[in-house]
């Protein structure tokens, strides 16, 4: 019998697992029934970094399967087989997910690979026979990967396969349907390197990027393996092969020199609390960004006491009293009290409870359902608290489900967009007419928005689509789609053009003033700036891994920070994108940053676990978005959030007519 080692068996040998072996298992005696083959089980979890788990760590990941041709993957969520109480045990999620592929061998049948029409908690199982590289996704929660190799050579070197589908980028259709195979990219490509890269970063707690290790070699480890890539090439060692994309020594903590106004909320998705554990992660990490104890954490917030179930986007009342907070992993909606992080109020929604914001004519409260088809609108009681009014349906009868993510509402209450992750297109809901204007089509997976200062036009980041789409709101058409990888060879890495680049972009607010749009990328981990004068692609700046949340606050003295988070890191970026407030991008910079663990921080429950990681939703306060920001409370002096703006940032847009708070004499 032939000894042959492939990835499966050196990862297996190399993590010490019990009934390792390199040996093709024994042929059945003679006469003999054939063997069945061994399903691969991954149990669909809400735990961070590990969301779909084999129950056995190999490279640092718990999440990759290697398999025979022929064998079948099951994807459970009813029940677990590797959780606390072993096989059978009780279902490991409390949230709605799907499984579908994302990546996929050239020659796969669609029976090879799987998706769902809705949102579910259904167990899930696949036949795969084409040998290479299959990686799994969840489209509400697209960190969640699975990743499977089919191989059974008998040559060295794992096989990846020839050429690869990226669902997105070389088929945008249905997944199961018929992909044509000469828009395949061969997985031997800085694409192909790119993505196995983020696939052991995305699953291995241990390659996240620790800024409290100033000083240190920022070195993921990958499987030190030989692969089988395009042509039957072999790749001796996948770990020299990807190394060389990081290697960046962690710097010291930079504090930004200009102060900002307030406090920023950041929702820390992936750091475990003690007394809640692995299976409810998150808790809320509050940054003070002036006086004394600037570019500092100050608090934070796990709510032991509740699930708070991986808390995700972040938005505050009126006169920023209170902050509300989602679960995105979970039905409800946290109102916290703004002055000390304690809990006001905890409001069962529904499924999958994604973004938040107010709507700035009346107060209420909107937060988007990703695993359903609704916005649900809350109002407001004087003392703070909220009830349900009613569910806004994005979609029209008899559509899709369409799993709205990070909508936005416009500056006078009149509209509201959401991305639609499961249709691949947007809503446009008039308030006006209390119905939808239009669903223009979109890229592949749109899962953020952001509207202008004065609602003239609307941008939706398309995170499979590695785009933006520009939508005029008068027509309620799409007039653009940016490509954010224009200036990318995908065989060869080089980029050309203006440098600019960006892959899997995630939250994409236009600022303030309406100049720019800027944009966290988590595949090429870096913060990209379009012109909305012109809506081109103008200047990107190197990220963290997971490049992911952005949002607007209030600059001392004029202007504005972009901040910014990162999931598979722990610092919050103070990005100041236009340093002389010219207009011009040339000279941006990363100010600073704040690093967002914090042990001496106080703290409702102690950190145990990925300490400040899955930076995703954060907010700024005071919320100085035009319309937002003239219902900030008047007031004087440096306790006044009002009174520390300068006139342009009260009024930040000039298009618009809404009296401004009072101004400081």
């Amino acid at each position: 019998m032939k000894r042959y080692i492939h990835l499966g068996a050196a990862l297996c040998l190399a993590a010490g697992v019990a009934g390792c072996s390199g040996d093709d298992p024994a042929p059945p005696a003679a006469g003999g029934p054939a063997p069945v083959p061994a399903a691969v089980t991954f149990d669909v979890t809400d735990e961070a970094g590990h969301w779909f788990d084999t129950g056995t760590p190999v490279a640092g990941t718990r999440s990759l399967a290697i398999i025979k041709p022929g064998e079948k993957v099951r994807f459970l969520q009813t029940k677990s087989e590797h959780g606390p109480s072993g096989a059978n045990g009780p279902s490991r999620v409390e949230s709605f997910h799907t499984v579908t592929s994302l990546i996929w061998p050239s020659d796969a049948t669609p029976a090879e690979r799987i998706d769902q029409d809705k949102a579910n908690k259904d167990d899930h199982e696949v036949t795969l026979t084409a040998k290479g590289l299959y990686v799994f996704v969840c489209k509400l929660h697209p960190y969640m990967l699975a990743g499977v190799v089919v191989d059974d050579s008998t040559t060295e070197g794992l096989e990846i396969g020839d050429n690869l589908h990226l669902f997105g980028v070389t088929h945008t259709a249905d997944v199961r349907q018929a992909a044509d195979a000469t828009k395949a990219f061969p997985s031997n490509s800085n694409l192909g390197l790119r993505l196995l890269r983020a696939f052991f970063v995305v699953t291995s707690p241990t390659n996240w990027k620790d800024y409290t290790k100033a000083g240190q070699k920022y070195q993921p480890t990958y499987p030190a393996v030989p692969v089988r890539v395009t042509g039957g090439a072999v790749v001796p060692d996948l770990n020299a092969a990807l190394q060389p994309f990081d290697g960046d020594t962690i710097p010291d903590v930079k504090k930004p020199t200009i102060d900002g106004i307030g406090e920023v909320w950041v929702d820390t998705q992936y750091e475990v609390s003690q007394t809640k554990g692995a299976a409810y992660p998150s808790t809320v990490t509050v940054v003070d960004v002036e006086g004394a104890g600037k570019w500092t954490v100050t608090r934070k917030i796990a709510l032991p006491a509740q699930k708070m179930n991986n808390a995700h986007n972040l938005w505050a009342s009126h006169d920023q009293k209170q902050i509300y907070n989602t679960e995105w992993h979970g039905k409800s909606l946290y109102v916290h009290n703004q002055a000390d992080g304690t809990l006001l109020q905890e409001i069962e929604l529904g499924n999958d409870p994604a973004h938040v914001m107010t709507r700035v004519n009346n107060g209420q409260v909107h937060v988007g359902l990703n695993g359903e088809d609704s916005v649900v609108e809350l109002n407001k009681a004087a003392n703070g608290t909220l009830s349900f009014n009613r569910k806004i349906l994005v979609q029209n009868q008899g559509d899709k489900q369409a799993q709205p993510h990070a909508h936005w509402m416009g500056h006078d209450g009149n509209a509201m967009v959401t991305p639609n992750s499961n249709t691949n297109d947007s809503t446009f809901w008039d308030f006006i007419t209390d119905k939808i204007k239009s669903k223009p089509a979109t890229g592949t997976l749109p899962i953020a928005s952001g509207i202008n200062p004065d609602s003239t036009k609307y941008y939706v980041s398309n995170y499979l689509g590695h785009s933006i789409s520009v939508i005029d709101m008068a027509s309620g058409n799409n007039i653009k789609n940016i490509n954010l990888l224009e200036n990318y060879d995908p065989i060869k890495g080089s980029i050309g053009g203006n440098g600019a680049i960006g892959g899997l972009p995630i939250q994409t607010p236009v600022s303030p003033d309406g100049k720019f749009v800027i944009t966290g990328n988590t595949l090429t981990g870096t913060i990209t700036i379009i012109d909305a004068k012109t809506d081109t692609l103008v200047k990107s700046v190197v990220c963290d891994p997971g490049c992911h949340g952005v949002n607007f606050g209030a600059k001392k003295g004029g202007g504005y920070y972009a901040y910014v988070t990162s999931k598979f890191s722990n610092r919050l970026i103070v990005f100041d994108y236009d340093p002389n407030n010219d207009g011009n991008v040339d000279d941006a910079v990363i100010a600073g940053w704040v690093v967002l663990a914090d042990n001496t921080a106080p703290s409702d429950d102690p950190i145990a676990a990925n300490a400040g990681m899955g930076g995703q939703g954060l907010l700024p306060v005071p919320n100085v978005y035009n319309g937002w920001v003239q219902k900030l409370p008047s007031g004087e002096g440096a306790t006044s959030y009002c009174g520390q703006l300068t006139a342009a940032q009260r009024s930040p847009f000039a298009g618009t007519v809404i009296t401004p708070c009072t101004p400081t004499p």
